[in-house]
């Protein structure tokens, strides 16, 4: 099994040990795709940290006692 770790440091090294084993990486895809994961994730931090912001004025606003329809 490949440690993702290791292959996100180094992945033209991890490629040439595949190679050596019958198997092929093509490493630019791979630093593609992990461009797009890192992306992916960021964005979905940020909706979270977002949504938690927002839960927590409606919190302080129940706690208040204003409506928190709008």
């Amino acid at each position: 099994m490949l440690d993702v770790r290791a292959l996100r440091r180094q992945p033209e090294e991890i490629a040439r040990i595949l190679k050596a084993r019958g198997h092929f990486l093509d490493v630019e895809e791979f630093i593609s795709l992990e461009s797009e994961r890192k992306a992916a994730q960021s964005e979905a931090e940020f909706l979270q940290s977002e949504r938690n912001a927002r839960s927590k004025r409606i919190g302080a606003a129940k706690a208040r006692g204003e409506d928190i329809a709008p």
